[in-house]
């Protein structure tokens, strides 16, 4: 009797909980979910699948390193660490005295203290390579400088700044998750290809690698601008990019003090910074240009993201207007300081220059000519320049016409903002070339 009295209860029992959890559902509604939720649901467990299991979905479709790698590679943007590094490389080149970097045998190693001051062509020049010890290059007896050996410090500064770079562009992605949803649906980490915690760690470990490399690394300024490189591209987002014009100032400013660092790096004193000023300035002005001209492409996502561009502030075409008018008093502030400076003019009309000239006006019969020769000379010091930036000054222009004539269409855009890197790009590499 016990036995079928237990063997009866049992069914009793579940059939009380069915009903129960049937009066529980009927009495609480179930969460509707909008569309958008449930494709981000959608994503996170195709995402959460790939990571376990291997596959990008949840057929049997393996995703091979290969293609992990090269989605990793996309997310960080890894072509900007090439820039990154000449930015630096040039610095270092025009901060130092315009002495190309040479790798010399094991008997020019010399251990010295570290000097921060600019030494004359006919001295020997000093280049840091740890906090107290550089090498010496010997000028050739042809008359001609040899290379000064620059230090590890430099390349250092180069690889740190493309890590920078490659940190910034990963953390951006990671805090504009949202809006690329919406503007860039094809990126690694809204399309689901990379989870978010993945990103967030790469850019983590690229942020503190370089910060502990710069610790190795002298004199305390050029710490300090790593340092504020970091500060800056990692508030980029969830501070800086909600502040209109703050936005393209920082990134123009990270940039803009690269040429700088690489300057430091090599060991130049205030003499070589200096030099890098007009660089430094068109450099800032050309990437304004260019940022300002990415930020109409991205009008309406950031509209409704409430990101207060000066397109969405402004309207495109006083945007574009005011990324001419960053992009003509670049140029004009860079000439300015060139024309200031006279370095360009002391070295062509320097009397050894002069001679030069004339000698080669004689040895082609024009020996009439060279008593001319420093007049000449003087005018190739102003007008060169002037020539230079007027040329590039010009091309920015054009692309910012072109943008303007085909009523910002988003291919026009993209070919502007791809096109104008050239340009700045060769106008910072001779405007080192001539401070």
């Amino acid at each position: 009797m016990a036995q079928r009295a237990a063997s009866q209860a049992v069914p009793a029992v579940l059939a009380c909980r069915l009903y129960q959890q049937q009066a529980r559902r009927a009495c609480i509604p179930k969460q509707q979910h909008t569309p958008l939720q449930q494709a981000r649901k959608h994503v996170h467990r195709l995402t959460v699948h790939a990571a376990l299991s291997g596959t990008s979905d949840g057929d049997d479709h393996y995703v091979s390193s290969s293609e992990r790698l090269s989605t990793y590679l996309k997310l960080a943007r890894i072509h900007n660490l090439v820039p990154s590094v000449i930015l630096v490389i040039v610095g270092a080149w025009a901060g130092s005295g315009h002495r190309v970097s040479a790798v010399q045998s094991i008997s020019v190693w010399q251990v010295a203290r570290l000097s921060n001051s600019d030494l004359p062509a006919a001295t020997l020049h000093h280049a840091p390579a740890h906090s107290h010890t550089c090498c010496c290059a010997v000028q050739a007896g042809s008359g001609h400088r040899v290379s000064a050996v620059q230090s590890i410090s430099v390349w250092l500064m180069g690889l740190i700044s493309g890590g920078m770079a490659i940190a910034s562009c990963v953390v951006n992605d990671y805090f504009d998750l949202k809006i690329d949803a919406s503007n860039a649906p094809d990126k690694p980490l809204p399309s689901g290809a990379i989870a978010p915690d993945a990103a967030l760690l790469l850019s983590s470990l690229l942020y503190c690698g370089c910060l502990i490399a710069a610790c190795l690394m002298e004199p305390s300024r050029l710490r300090s601008i790593v340092a504020f490189s970091a500060a800056a591209t990692l508030l980029y987002t969830p501070l800086f990019k909600r502040l209109t014009g703050v936005k393209n100032a920082t990134v123009a400013t990270v940039i803009a003090l690269a040429p700088l660092a690489g300057a430091l790096a090599a060991g130049a004193g205030d003499a070589g910074l200096l030099r890098l000023l007009p660089a430094t300035l068109f450099a800032f002005s050309g990437v304004m240009f260019r940022e300002i001209l990415m930020d109409l492409n991205d009008a309406e996502g950031d509209r409704q993201a409430g990101v207060w561009t000066l397109p969405v502030l402004l309207g495109k075409p006083a945007a574009l207007l005011c990324a001419a008018s960053c992009a003509l008093l670049g140029c004009g502030g860079a000439l300015v300081r060139l024309l200031q400076s006279n370095v360009l003019l002391e070295q062509l009309v320097a009397p050894g220059g002069v001679a030069a000239v004339q000698q080669w006006l004689a040895t082609v019969g024009l020996s009439g000519i060279g008593v001319h020769a420093a007049g000449v000379l003087e005018g190739l010091a102003v007008g060169l320049p002037c020539a230079v930036l007027g040329v590039i000054a010009t091309q920015l222009m054009r692309l910012a016409l072109g943008v303007w004539r085909e009523k910002f269409s988003e291919q026009e855009v993209g070919r502007a903002v791809g096109g104008c890197l050239k340009f700045v790009g060769w106008g910072i590499l001779l405007l080192a070339a001539m401070g």
